[in-house]
């Protein structure tokens, strides 16, 4: 893990004002809540004048980065969708907020502050677990080891099904778009494998959480952000830029298909 601690002690110039806050310590998870949900098929003669998605998250939902200031893929995805045949138009109801971890976004649902954005909902988009998988960067920065990470990831398993049993609970038909996570320490070399596997187990636990949801879709984009010759990130170094955005459209786009989510045709 020596070379993860080289590159991490690089990065936290650029990365020092990716997040609001850092919260240190342990947070304990809530109990594991089942979820209950019966299948849904909408109807292919039906189509509503106008969608309303709703963004879940952390800053890459909210579009940071972003220089053409089009609401990074969130707002894309809103262009793309209101062109589909039958379509109006396309709401975006944002509530994503740069630095947002697991724990906060429980918080929100336990608190109530989300029930109306989802209750309307016809698209959910989340991006969630890029800053749970920071936190423990800066915290433990001195003395990184992969079993940190390991740890941590049991506690964001039991919080990712939370939301899951949470969005369910508010609105049990809506379809559910769940982005992964990048590794953007790849942005300045690609010799970091452990951080490579820390990423990958974590896409792995949203992807099967995911996949157990049949009204849900999980879109991986790691692929997309290896490195910087493809001119993906913005100046920070950490988020996308504008092309990164429309390359995380494409695929998103690409996926809802592949999932049955989408009515274009």
């Amino acid at each position: 893990m020596k070379r993860i601690l080289f590159i991490v002690v690089l990065a936290l110039f650029v990365l020092a004002g990716c997040s609001s806050t850092f919260i240190f310590g342990n947070d304990e998870a809530e109990p594991r809540v089942p979820i209950a949900f019966t299948e849904y098929r909408v109807p292919p003669n039906f189509v509503p004048q106008a969608l309303i998605i709703t963004a879940l998250g952390d800053s890459l939902s909210q579009g940071v980065g972003d220089t053409e200031n089009r609401g990074g893929y969130v707002g894309r995805l809103a262009s793309e969708i209101s062109d589909w045949p039958g379509v109006r138009g396309a709401i975006v109801e944002n509530t994503a907020k740069r630095g947002r971890r697991s724990d906060q976004l429980l918080a929100m649902f336990q608190k109530g502050q989300l029930t109306g954005p989802l209750t309307e909902a016809d698209y959910v988009v989340m991006t969630i677990g890029g800053n749970d998988i920071m936190r423990i960067v800066k915290r433990d920065l001195f003395s990184l080891n992969i079993e940190a990470f390991a740890e941590e990831l049991e506690v964001y398993e039991t919080r990712y099904e939370n939301i899951y049993a949470s969005i369910r609970s508010i609105n049990p038909t809506v379809p559910i778009v769940a982005i992964g996570v990048y590794n953007p320490f790849s942005l300045i070399t690609d010799e970091v494998e452990e951080f490579d596997q820390i990423i990958s187990d974590y896409n792995e636990s949203m992807r099967e959480i995911t996949e157990a949801d049949p009204l849900a879709c999980y879109v991986p984009v790691s692929d997309l952000f290896i490195g910087n010759d493809n001119l993906v990130y913005h100046t920070d170094f950490f988020h996308p830029n504008s092309k990164g955005y429309d390359l995380m459209t494409d695929r998103i786009l690409e996926r809802m298909e592949e999932c049955g989510l989408s009515f274009q045709e």
